[in-house]
């Protein structure tokens, strides 16, 4: 009797602990019910997405969250033929997209410029241009299409586009792919006219004067990650020219080389420090650029704080001029600084708030000498010299010297007889990268 009771209490303990891890049992013992729970969850719930769509699996209970949301379609707005074969096809989409462009059997990303955005076209033939954009947090967007023609007779407008949105001159690509290196006696000259230019610099001031460079990198150095498929293919030494002039330059005594490229690449993800569709930096870049020289020749510049940064849509730029779309049709949004404090030098003052140089500076094309006088400043007497990346760097400077002379625009060579009247502390001279060649003749 005692042996059929002690079997009948073993079959209950088993047929207990069965129940207790049998699937869909329902009977689960209280002590083992957490760790059974949580290895259930573990083994059980699972996230997969599909076309857009998160779904959650528990068990075999799927919970499925929202869609992710469509990226609106991108408009195109135009085409502008830049010569045979070569056109740029622009428009405007969601902010800060990247892009899936295809043209003909050619497919390429690129990235827009904020809201707007202007891709490059390469064609044998007539193509069909698709455009698809995609938004941060979003999927991709239908595509926008339009037929760019091909035209063998057309007008090389010397422009082209990189995958940034960005319209450059083609110009200064033999700066970009290294191909426009300085021989041995272009060198040669180079140094001895800043040799030249320190001596006859100090004969005419009866002291001694600073000779001082200020060399401005062309966008695509500090932007290289924007060029196209053919600019990486065709660069052999990019900004080779630059490496040897400022090299040259450091090994001639009583010269002072500011090489502005560390600077700028540095704060390049710190606003637009480059237009996208004009040659030239932005407002916002020249204050990086005047940061720097001051830091090097042991100066305080201004604090950013010390300017309103306000960005605006403009369509007055010299790349709209180039290319042939004229005002009206490609824009960008671009940085303007605006002093928050009286300015000392006049050259704030009546100031637009566009990339036509030129509007801010017709009294420095008609080839009279400008002055500026600030009682009290830190920095004695300068006279500067400068291409049109010049200008954006002007106000920032005057600022700080006593006598600020500036010769007229792209004159390269020192004025002595004005070196002997103003008598500078310091000649400065600023050059963009691509005019880094009239060195080899300027004295």
């Amino acid at each position: 009797m005692k042996r059929i009771t002690v079997i009948a209490a073993l079959a209950a303990a088993l047929i207990l602990t069965a129940c207790t891890h049998a699937p869909g049992s329902g009977f689960v013992r209280p002590d083992t019910a957490a760790s059974a729970a949580t290895d259930s969850a573990s083994s059980h719930i699972t996230e997969k997405e599909t076309d857009g769509e998160r779904t959650t699996v528990t068990g075999t209970d799927p919970v499925t969250e929202a869609p992710l949301p469509v990226t609106e379609k991108p408009e195109i707005k135009g085409v502008a033929v830049i010569g045979p074969g070569d056109a740029i096809v622009y428009g405007e989409c969601e902010e800060d997209c990247r892009l899936s462009v295809t043209a003909g059997d050619d497919t390429f990303d690129a990235v827009s410029d904020g809201v707007y955005f202007a891709v490059p076209v390469k064609h044998e033939r007539s193509v069909t241009v698709s455009v698809r954009a995609t938004a941060a947090g979003k999927t991709t967007s239908e595509a926008a299409e339009t037929l760019v023609k091909y035209d063998k007779r057309a007008e090389d407008k010397g422009v082209t586009v990189t995958l940034g949105s960005r319209v450059i001159e083609t110009r200064v690509l033999p700066d970009l792919y290294g191909t426009n290196k300085l021989d041995k006696t272009e060198l040669r000259a180079l140094r001895r006219n800043a040799e030249k230019r320190v001596a006859k610099a100090a004969e005419a001031a009866g002291k001694k004067v600073d000779v001082i460079y200020i060399i401005v990198p062309d966008p695509m150095t500090v932007y290289p990650g924007e060029m196209t498929r053919e600019m990486e293919e065709n660069t052999v030494e990019r900004s080779a020219r630059m490496t040897q002039v400022v090299n040259a330059l450091k090994e001639v005594e009583g010269v002072t080389v500011v090489d502005l490229t560390a600077a700028m690449t540095e704060n390049r993800d710190k606003g637009k420090l480059y237009y996208k569709l004009d040659s030239h930096w932005t407002w916002l870049g020249a204050y990086y650029g005047y940061a720097e020289f001051m830091r090097v020749i042991g100066a305080e510049a201004r604090q950013l704080s010390d300017f309103e940064v306000r960005y605006k849509d403009i369509d007055d730029t010299d790349m709209n001029v180039y290319s042939g779309v004229g005002t009206g049709k490609m824009f960008e949004r671009a940085p303007f600084l605006t002093p928050l404090f009286e300015p000392w030098a006049p050259y704030w003052k009546g100031r637009e708030q566009t990339a036509r140089i030129w509007s801010f500076a017709n009294e420095f094309f008609n080839g009279k000498v400008s002055r500026s006088e600030v009682s009290g400043a830190e920095l004695g007497s300068a006279l500067f010299l400068f291409d049109s990346y010049g200008f954006n760097m002007i106000p920032y400077l005057a600022e700080h010297y006593s006598s600020f002379v500036t010769q007229p625009v792209w004159r390269y060579s020192v004025d002595y007889s004005l070196v002997s009247e103003v008598k500078p502390d310091q000649i400065i001279e600023l050059l963009a990268e691509r005019d880094l060649g009239e060195l080899v003749s300027a004295s």
